[in-house]
């Protein structure tokens, strides 16, 4: 009984009252349903296009970013199944890769101008059109994270979307996700709008007060309702 109380207080001093609430009520009923009815809330977070690098002249040298296709032999290093990365590619996703020496050390994905999510049934689509992207699924191994891996990765893309004409970068991360979300906010990122779905088998709801449209419903696992985010959005 102790250890729980630590953990709800641990917890809420992370997430703030309502988060941990949420989280609480999401597992009650992620158990006594059997883990048939799911609950997702995300934050939808919007930052700048850096102009400036991350990273010091002369520093992070022994770090290769390159931005590499779907037939490239790193892929077999990173921590997804390979299935899901070729998907990513067919969705239009852009893969940028971190290295020392042979070694995969990290990676950071692109989507411009619409990304489908792979945790619910959704689109996002981006606005104002050419000038958005999406970012997800970045990662840098954990011996690597006191280096300049994450920052070259973000210098890198930072610079292909400065050539597209890109003003902003878009990303959803989960509530509970805090170190994710203070990642982001050193970038210059902020929150705002919140997105939550609900899952029942087939069935899926989505309700969003900061997005258009307001309320979906979903039974076909193949159809991705889109959602609209755009620079003028506001948490």
């Amino acid at each position: 009984m102790n250890q729980m109380l630590h953990n709800i207080k641990k917890t809420s001093s992370e997430l703030g009252i309502k988060d941990t609430l949420l989280y609480i009520f999401d597992r009650l009923l992620y158990k006594i349903s059997f883990k048939t009815l799911i609950l997702h809330k995300y934050y939808i977070t919007q930052q700048p296009v850096s102009q400036d690098c991350l990273v010091p002249a002369g520093k992070g040298g022994d770090i290769e970013i390159a931005q590499i296709g779907p037939d490239h032999p790193l892929l077999q290093q990173m921590d997804r199944p390979f299935s899901v990365l070729q998907k990513r590619f067919a969705n239009g996703g852009h893969c940028f890769s971190a290295r020392k020496g042979e070694q995969f050390a990290g990676n950071l994905w692109l989507n411009f101008d619409k990304y489908q999510e792979d945790e619910v049934r959704c689109t996002y689509v981006l606005q104002p059109k050419g000038q958005a992207a999406w970012d997800y699924d970045v990662f840098v191994l954990p011996k690597y994270r006191f280096s300049y891996v994450f920052a070259k990765l973000w210098d890198e893309a930072n610079k292909v979307m400065r050539q597209r004409g890109i003003g902003h970068v878009y990303s959803r991360i989960n509530y509970y996700n805090i170190a994710s979300l203070q990642a982001h906010k050193r970038l210059g990122s902020r929150i705002i709008g919140s997105l939550f779905f609900i899952n029942l088998g087939r069935f899926q709801c989505a309700i969003s007060l900061h997005f258009k449209p307001t309320l979906t419903f979903s039974l076909n696992r193949d159809v991705f309702p889109e959602v609209h985010i755009g620079a003028t959005e506001e948490h």
